[in-house]
């Protein structure tokens, strides 16, 4: 499985992790989505930083010719008590 992180550089936030939908060199995937992220944040509609990871990729998705899905993820970390 492919996945890029997207990370708000100004706000050190992470935005959300996005993967190709079909497969895809890593590399020309990596590419494909940071000229995406650079180009969606210099769009009038979204420079603000006011948005959703389901924006940047219905964005990003209308607007290129690989198309990519956004994941939904959490962890699981475990403490002593739960384990004992």
């Amino acid at each position: 499985m492919q996945i890029l992180f997207l990370h708000n550089t100004d706000t050190e936030e992470i935005v959300g992790e996005v993967m190709p939908v079909g497969r895809v060199d890593f590399d020309y995937f990596r590419d494909e989505v940071r000229k995406s992220f650079i180009s969606f944040h210099k769009s009038d509609e979204f420079n603000d930083g006011d948005y959703s990871i389901e924006d940047f990729v219905e964005w990003h998705n209308e607007n290129n010719v690989l198309k990519i899905d956004w994941i939904l993820t959490d962890f699981i970390q475990l403490c002593n008590d739960d384990i004992n």
